[in-house]
């Protein structure tokens, strides 16, 4: 093992400690004047009668050249009842010599202080020191060990050690927390920024519950242990993700699994960072003995699947980046509890300054379940889009002198399907190729006039070129075309704030008037690919344009007209709402032009007069809550309403939700949703919290799930059981289900292991 350079090192600063007998260090008045060390102060100390001492200091520092380790900086240490102090304690390697420097302070059991400037240790108090010398590094965490040798500052190895996250393991009322790693001998080597463990065994609140006969783990990379988890295709599982390796600035780790129910499996996970670039590859298998449990693709004996990301950032403005997955079948994935939804293989370059961001991205979309053969996969994944590519950027331009400001933004998308993309009776995407983009350039600033009224005008145009192949048979697919517009976007933003003061509270009032023009098409980009589905609300009242893709804009002129408030409590209690409507006052009306997607169907904002809605949040200390409402002033119907509240008092929980959504039939959503929570938290002990909730459908009069549980959780360790029953109307109905939480968690709160298991 080669050498580091010459001169002190200084491995890691913070506290040495060896107990919370270091609380004893502040040392008491003395009973006499000081005297001079006496020759035989350390005999006074028997010698062989065990017990811990304590020693903290503020730095521990290894010099190669002369092989010492330096605990300086306020050096205190406490043992059989005599305690001393010094600037400094050396301990010179080579010869066991251990020695304290400058303002030396020794007190025995009497009382009595001695000084001097250099005392050398001896007998049980040099052996105490050897023995409780340990490691506490600033984030809590700890080594600790009967013995200790320190290898030219590279090599340090612990006997009988313990490593603890959560340094003494013990909270302010005493009782005992988290978990640690005891082990026959522990050897952590900063060169190769490696721990090893001989026969190791975890510890949980202090008992041990496994042991092992070695292991071996990164630095700083966190500790993992056995997973056991349960499924009812693969039975109980056990994984081992104790092989981990460092090689070339890299991490290799290996995980084996045993499938009780089905057979073998692994896992081998290699990350590493090579100057900018920085990636993984992640490789998953398992040969199952029973893979009839299995339906369709799924039933095989060979299953796995291959995943690599990275990252590549040559600049600070500049960050290239890929993701992709490979598999033997779409639901392995998702079976054995590894990902699940939808994987996404693309490449991309993304870049990001004070004023500018850009993002480009060429992406396919694969989804993540089992099917019945190949071709109703491949089917699936036709009906996906290829984006080749969906790109956007966004340029601000502040003018000088108050002159406004000019926001440019472009988006660019072209994708081919292979297939339309259709269920309950909406177009999600058409067969074919298909290129949209769009440029907008815009101006606006804020004025106050004289009395207080801000008025702020917006200009705007957009260009937009969208070309379509026409491949979809559907009746309803546009034709092959080409299209080139331009839409010119006029709007003035009109708003008097006014103060008020009343007796504990401070108002804010806002009345708000908007009109915005737009004068082009309603479906500029041909087919609708990104704006199928929006809910009108307050969030959005007052936008511009309230579709989230360009292949749909708002068209016409329209006026939002609302207001706002906020009212802060001088006892800290806040309150705030807004309510509005929106006015399609002439031209076209973008939310009527129907594209056989769900965008713009009943939404609210089809009639002239749109839903009135309204939103209302509030607060006080623990306790908060909102609710958003949609009326139609047509019909005076509610489409949609939604409650929410919830109080925290002294660790106690409670929360409460309520949804109305009306049925739609055009949605293909003729029932009501109408349904209630409620659900609380209640800590039953220290560290121990029991919850349970309800939920009922009182559409159909039937409840629709309730939970109970009871966790454990002192920030280091957490676990609990959970359980779930379902009523008739559930997607998944009359289920019960019992659900396992069990993870560590590291200095910080940094999640070291999650072993959870549930529904």
């Amino acid at each position: 093992m080669s050498k580091p350079p010459l001169g002190e090192t200084l491995v890691r600063r913070g506290a040495l400690l060896a107990s919370v007998m270091a609380a004893a260090l502040a040392f008491a008045p003395v009973a006499s004047a000081q005297q001079l060390v006496p020759a035989d102060f350390f005999s006074r100390i028997p010698t062989g009668s065990g017990g811990d001492m304590a020693v903290s200091a503020d730095t521990m520092v290894f010099n190669s050249r002369d092989d010492t380790v330096v605990a300086q900086g306020r050096v205190g240490i406490s043992f059989q009842g005599f305690r001393a102090s010094a600037d400094r304690a050396i301990y010179y390697q080579r010869s066991g010599r251990v020695e304290l420097v400058g303002n030396v302070a020794l007190i025995d059991l009497e009382g009595v202080e001695y000084v001097a400037d250099r005392v050398e240790l001896e007998d049980g108090f040099r052996e105490g020191f050897l023995r409780a010398l340990t490691v506490a590094f600033p984030d809590g965490s700890r080594f600790t060990a009967a013995e200790t040798d320190f290898n030219e500052g590279v090599e340090r190895v612990y006997v009988d050690g313990s490593y603890a996250p959560c340094g003494t393991c013990i909270d302010a009322n005493g009782n005992r927390i988290g978990w640690s790693v005891k082990a026959a001998r522990i050897v952590t080597d900063e060169a190769e920024q490696v721990i090893y463990f001989e026969q190791p065994s975890l510890q949980l609140l202090g008992f041990s519950v496994i042991s092992l006969p070695w292991l071996t783990l990164p630095q700083n990379e966190g500790v993992e242990f056995p997973v056991i988890s349960y499924d009812d295709t693969y039975g109980v599982a056990v994984s081992l993700p104790f092989f981990r390796y460092r090689v070339a600035n890299g991490t290799l780790a290996v995980t084996p699994t045993a499938y009780f129910s089905q057979g073998p499996g692994v896992a081998v996970d290699w990350r590493q960072t090579v100057g900018d670039l920085s990636y993984s590859i992640s490789a998953s298998g398992v040969y199952q003995f029973n893979p009839g449990a299995f339906s369709g693709l799924a039933n095989r004996n060979v299953r796995g699947a291959v995943q690599t990301s990275g990252t590549f950032t040559p600049t600070d403005e500049w960050t290239l980046g890929w993701s992709y997955t490979a598999f033997t079948d779409p639901g392995y994935l998702p079976d054995y509890d590894i990902d699940s939804g939808t994987a996404t293989n693309e490449v991309y370059a993304q870049y990001l300054d004070a004023d500018t961001y850009a993002d480009i991205r060429v992406q396919q979309f694969v989804p993540l379940d089992n099917r019945a053969n190949q071709a109703a996969f491949d089917n699936v994944v036709d009906e996906q889009a290829l984006t080749h590519p969906n790109a956007f950027a966004d340029h601000i331009i502040d003018l000088e002198n108050g002159a406004g400001r000019v926001e440019l933004s472009t988006r660019l998308l072209g994708l081919t399907r292979v297939l339309d993309d259709t269920s309950h009776g909406f177009v999600h995407g058409y067969e074919g190729q298909s290129v949209h983009a769009m440029m907008q350039a815009s101006w606006t600033n804020q004025y106050v006039v004289p009395g207080g009224l801000l008025v702020s005008p917006y200009l705007g145009l957009r260009g937009d070129a969208a070309s379509y192949d026409g491949a979809s048979p559907l009746a309803s697919a546009p034709a092959g075309q080409s299209l080139f517009s331009a839409t010119p976007i006029a709007a003035l933003d009109i708003r008097y704030p006014l103060l008020a003061r009343t007796m504990g509270a401070t108002h804010v009032i806002e009345p708000i008037a908007q009109l915005v023009y737009r004068d082009g098409a309603a479906v500029p980009g041909i087919v609708n690919n990104d704006s199928q589905g929006f809910v009108f609300d307050d969030t959005n009242l007052f936008s511009f344009n309230r579709f989230s893709g360009a292949d749909r804009q708002e068209t016409g002129l329209r006026a939002n007209v609302g207001s706002q408030f906020q009212t802060s409590f001088d006892n800290g209690g806040w309150l705030s709402g807004l309510m509005g409507q929106s006015f399609h006052l002439a031209g076209a009306n973008g939310f009527n032009i129907t594209d056989g997607s769900t965008a713009g169907v009943a939404s609210g904002l089809n009639a002239d007069a749109s839903y009135l809605v309204a939103g209302l949040q509030g607060g006080y200390g623990g306790l908060a809550g909102g609710a958003k409402a949609q009326l139609d002033p047509a019909t005076g119907d509610i489409p949609r309403v939604q409650l929410s509240a919830s109080g925290e008092v002294d660790g106690f929980t409670v929360t409460g939700d309520y949804v109305f959504i009306a049925g739609e039939a055009a949605l293909s959503q003729p029932q009501d949703r109408h349904e209630v929570a409620v659900g609380a938290e209640i800590p039953v002990a220290d560290y121990w919290t029991a919850n349970a909730g309800v939920a009922w459908d009182l559409a159909a009069n039937e409840w629709l799930q309730a939970t109970a549980g009871l966790t454990y959780d002192d920030k280091f360790l957490a676990y609990g059981v959970q359980t779930r029953w379902t009523g008739p109307t559930h997607r998944s109905a009359n289920d019960f289900r019992v659900g396992v939480t069990f993870s560590l968690s590291g200095p910080e709160n940094s999640e070291v292991v999650d072993l959870s298991g549930g529904f």
